[in-house]
């Protein structure tokens, strides 16, 4: 496989027609792509941008930000990479500067099929879930630190985890018993948890597992916090007429950022109980360009499965 082939393979973008409308890209505008990966999407946007436009670039993971900036050499617009998460936007970019930002969520394909980061339970390679491996504490650290109750409520607010508490507690007593044994947990010993609190559900074992697999992760980096912080920050750093466009791939990310958005489109931000309004009722900031989620077609499904899961809201700063 050529090095190009390579680049390529290693991030396969989601709805890229769809994001690339939805930005409304101006050839000479400046654009964020907040969740950089192979550079699939920033590698489209950079080639509708002139030589006057400049593309941002934000991903925390070392890998990602050495294959994209290789993919990017050479493109037209000013390219500038954040090796910084995506919710530090605010001290990179300032404020009412930005004609458009994307946000791709979730983890790269290259991250999920790469066995050695620990993204994923299949293989058995110790867990790590780390976007960044060279910060915070990794998926090891936590499990064999975290409380039952803590663990519960990750699984319900990041994954919806029926049987949270029972499932936490089993996962806290195996981390325990591994700790004593000296070694890491592996992907095997989640299965057995998870296969010891649903016996009626073995024929969903893989779903069940994917969910635990995403709450941890999620708790691990933040994830949740930080869609809400960076939102946040892009609503301030977007020009009027500036585009927002998120992709996120499961109900707890999409509602998270149509809870977030919410806040923005507003106009009253009056108390619910005042009768009459006092705030001047012009407070909104953000507007829907699409009153529902644009889906990925069946055609892309067929060639994708990884987006099948997939939403995307457009929203406009008014």
């Amino acid at each position: 496989m050529s090095t190009v082939d390579a680049l390529a393979f290693y991030h396969d973008p989601v709805m890229l027609a769809e994001c690339l409308d939805g930005l409304n890209i101006k050839a000479d505008g400046t654009y964020a792509d907040c969740t950089l990966g192979g550079g699939g999407h920033s590698c489209a946007i950079a080639n509708k941008l002139s030589e006057s436009g400049t593309l941002h670039a934000f991903d925390r993971d070392e890998e990602a930000v050495a294959y994209a900036t290789r993919r990017l050499a050479g493109t037209k617009p000013k390219f500038i990479v954040h090796p910084v998460r995506f919710g530090e936007l605010k001290n990179e970019i300032a404020p009412a500067t930005l004609d458009g930002i994307l946000y791709d969520l979730g983890i790269s394909s290259h991250q999920v099929d790469d066995r050695s980061r620990g993204f994923t339970f299949v293989g058995n390679n110790p867990l790590d879930l780390r976007m960044d491996r060279r910060e915070g504490v990794s998926a090891q650290q936590w499990l064999m630190s975290v409380s039952a109750d803590d663990l519960a409520e990750a699984l319900r607010k990041n994954a919806d985890m029926d049987r949270a508490f029972k499932l936490a507690t089993r996962l806290v007593e195996m981390a325990a018993a591994i700790k004593e044994e000296g070694r890491e947990i592996l992907p095997s010993d989640v299965q057995a948890a998870v296969e010891a609190v649903f016996p009626d559900k073995r024929r969903e074992i893989n779903g069940l597992l994917a969910r635990v697999f995403q709450a941890v992760r999620m708790e691990v980096n933040g994830e949740l916090k930080e869609i809400e912080d960076s939102m946040r920050a892009a609503v301030d750093c977007l020009k009027v007429g500036g585009r927002l466009v998120v992709m996120s791939y499961h109900s707890v990310e999409d509602r998270c950022v149509k809870q977030t958005a919410a806040e923005f489109e507003k106009a009253c931000i009056c108390p619910d109980h005042m009768p009459v309004c006092t705030c001047g009722g012009n407070h909104q900031r953000l507007k829907k360009v699409n009153r529902k989620p644009i889906l990925p077609s069946d055609e892309e499904i067929a060639k994708n499965s990884r987006a099948r899961s997939a939403k995307l809201r457009v929203y406009e700063r008014v």
